[in-house]
């Protein structure tokens, strides 16, 4: 955990990019999307200018490991929303890709509305705590290699890069 911390406070980025990177990451991570889950990422990172490789990188929140505890909670969270039948679906049908769409238009509206929900509340909470956590643990990263990282990561000032758009009011050669 402490190298994958070091290594990500390495990024060459913001952390406000960072953090919106992890953010989306986690939404399609928890999605219901499986297979495109961090296509998705990579592109709704684009559109919301994150950072496209950590995004692609959160979406293993969902893995063999913690699949069974998140989808059970997205699955809980979306029966409270959408109720219906107080039953667990059988899974024991499921040995096919018919088997699984035999669950029927209800299980997959309530895991559609659990994941949903269960991605939104984790992805706001995921970029407003990444946000400052990575912004401090840039701080605290330079000042303990004594700032000779910090023109490598990039970090923000307030004088315009040429060609920036604060930069554009300067006559063109």
């Amino acid at each position: 955990m402490r190298v994958w911390i070091r290594d990500l406070v390495k990024v060459k980025d913001t952390p406000e990019a960072l953090a919106r990177g992890l953010a989306v990451g986690f939404f399609f991570g928890t999605s219901f999307f499986w297979g495109l889950q961090i296509a998705l990422a990579v592109l709704v990172s684009y559109l919301v200018r994150g950072n496209k490789v950590v995004a692609a990188a959160m979406t293993a929140v969902s893995n063999p490991l913690t699949s069974l505890p998140l989808y059970s909670l997205c699955y809980f969270v979306g029966h409270l929303v959408v109720g219906g039948r107080d039953t667990r679906p059988d899974f024991s049908v499921v040995h096919s890709v018919q088997g699984f769409v035999a669950l029927g238009p209800h299980f997959f509206t309530t895991m559609l509305v659990g994941t949903t929900l269960v991605g939104l509340v984790g992805a706001v909470v995921v970029y407003f705590s990444s946000n400052r956590l990575l912004a401090a643990l840039r701080r605290w990263h330079a000042r303990r290699t004594g700032g000779h990282e910090a023109s490598e990561t990039h970090e923000v000032d307030d004088a315009p890069r040429p060609g920036s758009q604060r930069d554009s009011a300067a006559p063109r050669p």
